[in-house]
């Protein structure tokens, strides 16, 4: 058995910034085209896996979760959803609920960590997770038998596969992302340590702590500029172990469901086609719920008191 666990804002702000302004809500009249692109994606995804365990995660900790209260410049380069915005991301929480997918999102946790803590508690159930998500910070989760998948994109990789791609183990990932920096998270890396020579140092160590352990054993390393290496990391030791502790996602987050709670029953047909109307898409939709279980009954809660 397995269970999809997705990594929802990656594909919503996929189709935002690729797909044109062609849609539009009801009331109020905002753009829907995020929330178009994520439907066909949730769909087909559906359609196509007929999953027994679906599980979508969001993000809602914008400034409020706990790497934000570890560092105040986490993110600081990204702006916050405007009213527009906002109301697209979420719909396509709503649009989980008429879809009988459940959907989580946390104050305190990011999506990233969301998936880690339910990755762990469906493998403590002998269900592989399968991490839907195109983005290789999240590569760092796969063990044993998990598998990593851009729906769409690529087939399913295992391990062996991912970190033969990556020329580094995926349980590494965090530990390079700490040397090297993230821009799109605003972290910064070790000045003078790039991709290349990060790879190479957590080829002989296991990780960050390993490397800071053995500072005088790296002037001897196969690597180019290895005489300066203890220079560059000696200088920057607080800003690695906050690095590694903002790059690591957590598996450990409480408020998860249970294995239980994310199993898929069937989409709400009745409330889709209401959503469907409600977000300016008509009928587009209607042939590609033909062959999905359809839940008995439905309740639908419109997306308008969901806005903040």
């Amino acid at each position: 058995m397995q269970a999809l666990l997705i990594d929802s804002p990656i594909y919503i702000f996929r189709s935002y910034f690729s797909l044109p302004e062609n849609w539009h809500s009801l009331e109020p009249k905002f753009p829907t085209h995020a929330v178009y692109g994520f439907t066909g994606f949730l769909l087909d995804l559906l359609r196509r896996q007929q999953p027994e365990y679906i599980f979508c995660a969001f993000d809602e900790s914008l400034g409020t979760g706990f790497r934000h209260r570890l560092c105040a410049d986490y993110k600081a380069n990204r702006e916050l959803p405007d009213e527009a915005l906002a109301f697209q991301l979420n719909a396509c929480r709503q649009l989980c609920r008429v879809l009988g997918v459940s959907e989580l999102a946390s104050a305190e946790f990011e999506a990233d960590d969301l998936i880690g803590s339910m990755a762990s508690a469906v493998r403590g159930k002998n269900v592989q997770p399968v991490i839907v998500s195109r983005d290789r910070d999240l590569m760092q989760l796969v063990r044993g038998q998990d598998l990593y998948w851009d729906f769409g994109k690529s087939n399913a990789k295992g391990q062996a596969e991912l970190e033969a791609e990556l020329d580094l183990g995926c349980g590494q990932m965090a530990d390079y992302l700490a040397l090297v920096g993230d821009k799109s998270d605003n972290i910064p890396g070790v000045p003078g340590i790039g991709s290349k020579t990060a790879k190479q140092m957590l080829s002989h160590f296991s990780d960050v702590e390993a490397i800071m352990s053995h500072l005088d054993q790296l002037q001897d390393l196969p690597i180019r500029g290895a005489k300066k290496l203890a220079d560059k990391l000696v200088g920057c030791v607080d800003q690695l172990q906050l690095a590694k502790q903002l790059t690591t996602i957590t598996c450990d987050a409480k408020s998860v469901p249970s294995l239980e709670s994310i199993e898929w029953k069937g989409i709400h047909l009745d409330a889709f086609e209401i959503f469907c109307e409600e977000m300016g898409f008509g009928s587009a939709f209607s042939r590609r719920t033909a062959d999905l279980k359809l839940r008995q009954t439905s309740q639908y809660v419109t997306t308008q008191p969901l806005l903040k």
